[in-house]
């Protein structure tokens, strides 16, 4: 049985083989440019190994010496060298693997980049497989220290993915280590780690009841699902096939979690490897999508009022291959994200999605669909062009630095957010971008997918649109600001209300921020906010006008 259907342009041709539907597509006239792997041209020369026994190893794409672009960050390389690589801004890049401080972490597994300290730079916190964790300080210029025992988070379960997020409300960075338990390989359960703000620690899995100690956990991820303000996650479990073993949603309340699996029907039962998370129907809250076996991939619709529902056959993502890294991407930055997904032994799939209909899988147009067994990927404009680009592992393989020659076709628009007290990084904020009747929202985390972690940057797809009617940025514990009118095709700094007007970032408004103000002041004739100038636009009216001046001045005095 099959049927036509066209969606975006494309003609999808559904068919039930075996009981199990698959798809096909029919190349369209025009389709979308291919990504180039362009790692070695670019300088990026890093292989990960043979990393099958550890289910892959994590890679991130993170602004590790804040000179606004997102450097690449790699794990699984088989003398256990940390790849570091600096970019130009360009999106070419220099090798700092060596000489930085780093161990060599032969065991190596998932990867995350967060400001632990609160010191201003991304850390780097690494798992392994049934070996100590490893916490990285950054130094500055890529010089690092190894703190996991001082630091209390030397965890040495069988490590996959961990993620953080302010759990308790007290503006610190929380983590959570995901094992994958006994009787597939280790005895230590899952934990929790409280920031103490001094450098330090407190584990608390059993303490807060989120141990979950027989659950064998590939992936947490800290996502605000109920937009209630607070850090809540969702556990991707390994072999949850049954009653007993399946995925668990956490409710936040206060610092206080509830297990709200049943009521709000996330249990998805099935070998969960790696999660999405994202508003694919734009309607304001986030998606669950998880990786399987090939008994289908799970795609989890929120409905906004606390349930979710299986849309997977609705929507043609079930993938039917073992499923491992995944992430929403909107790669021709038509306004609707797309699904990007590895697998093991089986190409790999990229799910256009064009707002209606089914989506469909173009991975081979775009030159995505790599036979081999990929693990884990990872996202950012690599080379500032205003398009996302991909870093994907492979088992015993170079990594993949996939260039995206697609989405600077279209308009788009990129926010970085600024943090507030100790979270410098914004974690767990979350944007809303709205041009007429249409929103799309993303949320800023620590953490992506399967063991690895995007940029901070937030990146939204704008098609033909040049300006935006508003931007609501909402931070953790419900802290927002409204900004309007302002332009496509530039990245955009979203200051929390506190900092504006301090242009110099001391921490006062005051006669040494004025130099900002009249040069913002008397910049475009029409009085536009200019890229550098948005904590001068004290109003987020976008135009840094007189009115602008007076409230300076009424701040400053």
């Amino acid at each position: 049985m099959s049927s036509l259907k066209v969606v975006g342009g494309i003609l999808s041709v559904g068919v039930m083989v075996g009981g199990v539907p698959q798809s096909l597509q029919v190349a369209r006239a025009g389709s979308p440019a291919p990504f180039t792997d362009e790692a070695l041209a670019r300088g990026v020369d890093y292989s990960s190994g043979i990393t099958l026994a550890k289910f892959g190893a994590g890679v991130a794409v993170v602004d590790m010496d804040n000179d606004s672009d997102p450097d690449i960050v790699g794990l699984g390389h088989k003398d256990g060298i940390v790849g570091i690589f600096e970019n130009d801004g360009t999106g070419y890049f220099t090798n700092r693997s060596n000489g930085n401080g780093i161990p060599l972490v032969p065991e190596a597994s998932g990867l995350s980049a967060v400001d632990y300290d609160s010191d201003g730079d991304l850390d780097l916190y690494i798992t392994c497989d049934k070996f100590p964790n490893l916490l990285l300080r950054n130094d500055g210029n890529f010089q690092f220290t190894e703190v996991a025992v001082a630091a209390g988070v030397a965890d040495q379960g069988s490590g996959q993915g961990n993620a953080w997020g302010d759990v308790n409300g007290d503006g610190w960075l929380d983590l959570f280590v995901a094992n994958r338990t006994f009787p597939w390989t280790s005895l230590l359960p899952n934990e929790m780690y409280l920031n103490n703000q001094d450098g330090t620690f407190q584990p608390t899995g059993e303490t807060l009841g989120i141990g979950q100690s027989d659950d064998p956990t590939f992936t947490v991820r800290f996502f605000d699902y109920d937009r209630d303000g607070d850090a809540d996650f969702y556990l991707g479990n390994d072999h949850g096939t049954g009653p007993i073993l399946h995925n668990h949603l956490f409710r936040n309340d206060g610092g206080t979690f509830v297990d709200v699996t049943a009521t709000s029907h996330t249990e998805a039962e099935v070998d969960c490897m790696g999660i999405a998370i994202g508003d694919l129907d734009r309607n304001g809250y986030p998606d669950i999508y998880v990786t399987n076996i090939p008994s289908g991939n799970v795609l989890l619709m929120n409905q906004g009022d606390g349930t979710f529902t299986d849309e997977t056959l609705a929507y043609g993502v079930g993938s039917y291959l073992t499923g491992w890294g995944t992430t929403f991407i909107d790669f021709d930055n038509d306004g609707w994200l797309d699904l990007y997904v590895n697998n093991m032994n089986g190409v790999n799939r990229m799910y256009s999605y064009t707002g209606s209909g089914m989506a469909t899988d173009i991975a081979p147009a775009l030159g995505l669909d790599n036979p081999l067994t990929s693990f884990c990927v990872a996202k950012g404009d690599l080379d500032n062009d205003g398009d996302l680009d991909l870093v994907v592992q492979t088992n015993d393989e170079p990594f993949a630095v996939f260039i995206n020659n697609e989405g600077q076709n279209r308009n788009w628009v990129k926010f970085r957010v600024g943090g507030r007290g100790a979270n410098t990084f914004a974690v767990g904020a979350q944007v809303d971008v709205i041009t007429g009747v249409q929103t799309q929202m993303h949320e800023v985390m620590g953490n992506a997918n399967f063991k690895s972690q995007d940029d901070y940057v937030m990146h939204f797809g704008l098609d033909n649109l040049t300006s935006i009617d508003q931007i609501i940025v909402t931070w953790p514990g419900g802290i927002s600001r409204t900004l309007y009118n302002y332009s496509a095709n530039h990245t955009w700094t979203l200051w929390p209300p506190e900092r504006m007007g301090d242009a110099d970032g001391d921490g006062d408004v005051d006669a040494d921020d004025l130099n900002a103000v009249s040069t913002c002041i008397n910049g475009p004739v029409d009085g536009s906010v200019v890229p550098g100038c948005e904590i001068i636009d004290m109003d987020g009216s976008g135009a840094v006008d007189l009115k602008d001046y007076a409230e300076f001045m009424a701040a400053a005095s």
